[in-house]
This record gives structure tokens, C-alpha cells and sequence, in this order.
């Protein structure tokens, strides 16, 4: 027997092309966007932390929406995750683009 919220989640999640930002998060359905908001919070969270916020789901499936959302660039999995329990971060901005420095004439440029 199928969990209809899981399938909710996994259309949504899987519907999506571009990367998620922490501001989609608020067009999630529920219990997923409580769940995704509380986690970002923490910064760094186990996936028993994921899924304790989730009961309806199984750790399976939690585990599923964790991977799908390291794929949208939402998680990273921490260097601290093991086989037993994963570990993951969350990106406080989801950029994909690293930040460059502003050229050392900026102030020639604005003056």
C-alpha cells in the first residue's frame, strides 16, 4: 500500500527542474515543508532527526526525499554521514555558483 503525502512529496520534489531554494520551501506540502524548514534550521541533522519530523513516513521513504533534495541542491551529505546513519547539511542559499571577488580596481571603477 502506497503513503499518498509520500507520492505528494516525491511529484513535487521530482516536477521540479530547477535547484530548490530555501524560500521554495514554503510551497511544499505538509508535513514535508515543516519538516524541510525545521531541518534547515538545524544546519546539520541526522536522517533519524528528518524522519522524526516526518512520522507517517517510513525511513525509506525519508531517505528518498533526502536524496532528491541533495540532487536539487537543497542537502549536502555531511563527511560525518555513515552506512548506518547519514548525516547531511543543508545550503543556506542553494547557489550552485561559488562567489568570486570583486576585482581589486572596484574603487577606481565607483569613484
Amino acid at each position: 500500500m502506497s503513503n499518498p503525502l509520500f507520492e505528494k512529496a516525491i511529484r513535487e520534489l521530482e516536477s521540479r527542474e530547477e535547484d530548490v531554494r530555501p524560500s521554495d520551501v514554503v510551497l511544499f506540502p505538509e508535513p514535508l515543508r515543516s519538516a524541510v524548514n525545521f531541518v534547515i534550521r538545524l544546519g546539520r541533522f541526522s536522517l533519524t532527526e528528518f524522519a522524526e519530523k516526518l512520522p507517517d513516513f517510513t525511513k525509506q521513504e525519508v531517505k528518498q526525499i533526502a536524496d532528491l533534495l541533495i540532487q536539487r541542491h537543497l542537502f549536502d551529505l555531511s563527511r560525518f554521514a555513515t552506512e548506518a546513519e547519514p548525516y547531511y547539511e543543508a545550503r543556506l542559499s542553494a547557489m550552485t555558483r561559488p562567489l568570486s571577488r570583486p576585482p581589486s580596481d572596484i574603487w577606481k571603477k565607483i569613484d
